[in-house]
């Protein structure tokens, strides 16, 4: 079943980006498109901007999810401060990484996150009590734009 969920989530990838650029389309048009006196064409327009964001949000997610992995390992800290894989790899803030979550009493699971710096160390966003070191993180190729 989780395999025909894939292959139905990644069939809708052209879908999603076609209605995507549709609305941006229309948007940086928009007076062509919509009437300003129109109280409905003017819900339309911001309900439209607003779903264009839920599947770009999607789209990201979808191809996240498909996205073949590149390197998985454990993380140490380097002498510079920064944040590296056995091969050498570094991290620096703003950089896309799965983690593995391993928490007592739940089931270990992968998550994304980003890796940022407060000033005096780096940390996975949203998750800075999580300490990097030891931590088994994987990348993925996600392709940044198509």
């Amino acid at each position: 079943m989780k395999s025909q969920i894939q292959v139905e989530l990644e069939k809708l990838l052209p879908q999603i980006k076609r209605v995507t650029n549709m609305i941006k389309d229309a948007e940086e048009d928009w007076p062509a498109h919509f009437d300003r006196t129109n109280p409905d064409d003017l819900y339309l327009r911001i309900m439209f901007y607003q779903i264009q964001g839920k599947l770009d949000d999607v789209r990201r997610a979808i191809r996240s999810m498909v996205a073949p992995v590149l390197k998985e390992g454990v993380l140490f800290k380097r002498q510079n401060g920064r944040y590296e894989l056995q091969d050498g790899t570094y991290f620096t803030s703003g950089e896309s990484i799965e983690y593995l979550l391993e928490e007592p009493g739940e089931d270990s699971r992968w998550v994304s996150s980003r890796i940022e710096h407060n000033g005096e160390d780096y940390y996975l966003f949203g998750r800075m009590e999580l300490p990097l070191q030891g931590l088994r993180v994987r990348i993925k190729d996600i392709p940044l734009w198509d």
